[in-house]
């Protein structure tokens, strides 16, 4: 997991000669920004799917960690999957792939784990077929998701086959939904995914209030 301690530890406004009191409620567009940071920063969150018609638990939501990287263009997230997963049995199942992926900043030294940010990701996994991905392709996404998760021991060399097996997915973000902390000085709400997509394109991500 990749997070910079620049991003956690920062004041309540990181503007060069901001005074400090009055906090600043952040406002839509610094919220997009610190969610794409958020995403960008830490790379483990919550996989949310639904149980299937077939199944004993249908209609329940169900939830479990994930690991994910920012290896595709902005919006969306990558995955490296397996069938073996419950989680993913559950999207596979639903025609339209539908899943939600939550990440939550961590909260080490926090007054409140509830003061800090976290966001929610609404959208569809597109599975990606290892022998359609061009070569180059395979070994930037290979590369990327390592940097992110060192540890990966487990992601595609091969075109799926065995349950234990993964293939690379692509989450496709409809909506967002951010809480940055407390609705005093934080925003809470959703966030559209082209401003979501665009924060920080032109400059490097940096939290702008604290969460």
């Amino acid at each position: 997991m990749i997070v910079n301690p620049l991003h956690l530890l920062l004041g309540s406004v990181a503007l060069a000669g901001a005074s400090p009191s009055p906090i600043a409620r952040e406002t839509m567009e610094e919220a997009a920004l610190n969610a794409k940071t958020l995403v960008h920063d830490v790379s483990i969150g919550t996989m949310s799917s639904v149980f299937s018609s077939e199944s004993p638990n249908a209609g329940h939501p169900f939830a479990i960690m994930e690991y994910h990287a920012p290896c595709h263009p902005s919006s969306s997230l990558t995955f490296s999957l397996m069938p073996i997963s419950l989680s993913t049995h559950n999207i596979l199942q639903d025609k339209h792939h539908r899943a939600t992926y939550t990440v939550s900043m961590p909260y080490d030294n926090a007054r409140s784990a509830m003061s800090r940010a976290r966001v929610s990701l609404i959208g569809n996994i597109t599975v990606l077929d290892y022998d359609e991905i061009p070569w180059k392709e395979r070994e930037r996404l290979r590369s990327c998701y390592h940097r992110y998760h060192p540890d990966a021991w487990w992601t595609p060399m091969r075109r799926q086959r065995q349950p234990h097996e993964s293939f690379w997915a692509r989450l496709d973000i409809q909506d967002i939904y951010y809480v940055g902390g407390f609705g005093d000085t934080h925003y809470i709400g959703h966030i559209p995914v082209d401003m979501y997509a665009a924060a920080g394109e032109n400059s490097s991500p940096s939290m702008v209030i604290q969460v």
